[in-house]
């Protein structure tokens, strides 16, 4: 996620010029090619009026506008997800540490079991992350599990829904000790099923495509408007039309490249979910309530190109 770009304005410009190396060049090209054609070569007949690309810049507007406010709602939503995500760790935790009570002599047992489960969760999220990302997960499945389930996850399509499972049965095997009753017995499955939830609606926003038609259509009309507007200012302003040609498809192909990038919640890029960093941030605080000592440094920013500052 991007926190923030660099204070020097010089920078800004361009790092963003750089990165649209390419449209700029296209948006040059035309402008130059109906600049050339209508006062070098005196080819009149090339020219456009106004009004109608006025409307269809209009109608572009109006998809990039659903558009954008359609792929803000999934990046928003991704972000919300995750961060019930950490509080939902933090409460499963704090259920598993303190709502169990051993019986005599069980001490040891019951607390390889709340370890268990405190590590099992955290595979959960690091997991889920790479599964989101389409990476492979088996270093985690060795960092956080042990020899048993690690030959239960093994080849298993969805290993994050199988984690869960684990974390069930457990939590049955718990409450037939007696280290649960049946009040607290519900509340703790009751966040693996809230951990469900979040896991479907990460899946939900990862595996749901966008309408191709509203994609279809948008970068149609993007390219028409793009194509045409050149050609319908050139005649009225002379050369001045080509920066202001430039300048004008410029803006409306920022905001389809915007559309397109925050749709994609998921993807590991700078203006991403940092499901990292939230992962990080879950495993200090986890550890450090199991009074661990062995606790990770929180994920540092990440400095990109020309100044940009971002969360992975």
């Amino acid at each position: 996620m991007i926190v923030s770009f660099s204070d020097n304005i010089f920078k800004q410009i361009v790092g963003v010029s750089f990165f649209n190396r390419w449209r700029l060049m296209a948006y040059f090209l035309i402008a130059e090619i109906a600049y050339t054609l209508h006062h070098t070569l005196g080819m009149d007949w090339i020219l456009l009026p106004v009004v109608p690309v006025t409307i269809l810049g209009g109608a572009l507007a109006i998809f990039l506008g659903f558009r954008n406010s359609s792929a803000y709602d999934r990046w928003w939503e991704a972000r919300k997800v995750w961060g019930g995500i950490v509080n939902d760790s933090r409460s499963f935790t704090v259920f598993v540490l303190e709502f169990f009570t051993a019986n005599s002599g069980a001490e040891s047992e019951m607390a390889e079991m709340q370890k268990r489960l405190v590590y099992r969760h955290l595979g959960w999220i690091y997991i889920l992350k790479n599964q989101l990302r389409k990476k492979p997960v088996e270093d985690y499945v060795a960092k956080w599990f042990n020899q048993a389930d690690r030959a239960l996850l093994a080849n298993k399509a969805n290993v994050a829904t199988q984690i869960l499972r684990l974390q069930s049965a457990d939590l049955k095997k718990a409450k037939l000790n007696g280290w649960i009753n049946d009040y607290e017995f519900v509340e703790i499955n009751r966040m693996i099923t809230r951990f469900y939830d979040e896991q479907g609606k990460c899946e939900r926003i990862k595996n749901t495509i966008f309408p191709f038609y509203y994609n279809y259509f948008t970068r149609l009309f993007l390219w028409l408007f793009m194509l045409s507007l050149p050609f319908a200012l050139v005649g009225m302003m002379g050369w001045i039309s080509l920066p202001l040609s430039i300048a004008i498809s410029f803006v409306f192909g920022i905001l389809e490249k915007t559309g397109i990038v925050t749709e994609n919640p998921f993807e590991g890029r700078a203006a991403d979910t940092p499901m990292t960093s939230l992962c990080r941030t879950i495993e200090i605080d986890l550890l450090q309530m199991m009074g661990e000592e062995n606790i990770p440094s929180p994920i540092a920013n990440s400095y990109g190109r020309f100044g940009v500052v971002y969360k992975s």
